[in-house]
């Protein structure tokens, strides 16, 4: 996302703020389903202020990790439903968690109301900078002739970078190892360690990484190279069909 995107983000969230009641003088707080430091809890440290202002309210942000969201959804389901708390979420808790798990503890339909999109984003495969693979094509080259699978982390079980994985895997035919995490902060954490191979991630979250020289991106999972890499081929210039997804955030209440 860039600048003038989140310019056009902050306004939609301000004008979102008419649309929705809040107690007057009461904080509004934003859970974040995911651990703090990565791109979820990034954009709702951005947006905070701003929203504030517009509000004319202290704005809050809380994270509460786990269960692929399920622990920031019902934090915010056993809050007063007055409109002060809100859920700042990604694709995975909100779209994939209902269809994953049939005994899930909330109710996208019946228990929250949206208020706003925030961001869309793509996604991008990345490994740690020692790795000698200089594409993914190399990578799953790599991985297709070790004799344990390679460990692969993501968001967490359910998450767009979950799925992004097993659609690298039905498209090669190669098997890795899954290691789900509270967020992509940790993921980050030990990818840098060299306790994980590489994973699928937000472009703005490992952009960082990436032009700090910690981390090498190694394909664009989109149809089209993304302009903040564009030397960086897709999957499918690499050969592999079908890994083409992004990851949306949005506030519901």
């Amino acid at each position: 996302m860039n600048f003038k995107s989140l310019l056009i983000t902050v306004a939609a969230l301000c004008m979102a703020g008419a649309t929705w009641s809040q107690p007057a003088g009461k904080p509004v707080r934003i859970i974040v389903a995911f651990a703090p430091g990565g791109p979820v809890d990034a954009m709702a440290r951005t947006i905070a202020e701003p929203l504030g202002r517009s509000l004319g309210r202290l704005v809050i942000v809380e994270n509460k990790p786990g269960a692929s969201g399920a622990i920031g959804a019902n934090e915010v389901l056993k809050s007063d439903a007055d409109g002060s708390t809100l859920w700042l979420t990604s694709v995975g808790a909100a779209a994939i968690n209902p269809a994953l798990f049939p005994k899930l503890s909330y109710n996208m339909q019946k228990d929250f109301a949206p208020v706003s999109l925030v961001a869309n984003n793509v996604e991008v495969f990345v490994a740690n900078i020692n790795n000698p693979s200089k594409d993914v094509a190399e990578f799953v080259a790599t991985a297709r002739v070790k004799k344990e699978p390679t460990p692969i982390g993501s968001s967490g079980k359910g998450s767009i970078p979950h799925l992004a994985l097993l659609q690298l895997e039905q498209s090669t035919g190669v098997d890795m190892l899954h290691i789900p995490y509270n967020g992509m902060a940790p993921a980050i954490t030990d990818l840098l360690g060299g306790q994980i191979q590489g994973f699928f991630a937000d472009v703005p979250a490992v952009m960082g990484q990436i032009k700090g020289g910690r981390m090498k991106a190694l394909g664009m999972a989109s149809k089209t190279r993304h302009p903040l890499l564009p030397d960086v081929k897709t999957f499918e210039e690499l050969g592999f069909k079908s890994v083409d997804t992004n990851n949306w955030y949005a506030l519901f209440v």
